[in-house]
């Protein structure tokens, strides 16, 4: 079985938006932000 995510066990995003996630935190976005740039909940942020 392929592995999805390399970063995070059990993750139900793909290793290229949790990349993308990460590269907007560094940026010092909050979470609201990141929600509407990457188009997922809050919660999963």
């Amino acid at each position: 079985m392929k592995v999805k995510n390399k970063y995070v066990n059990r993750s139900r995003i793909s290793e290229k938006r949790f990349r993308e996630i990460i590269k907007y935190f560094s940026l010092d976005l909050n979470a609201v932000q990141i929600k509407e740039l990457t188009g997922l909940s809050r919660q999963t942020i």
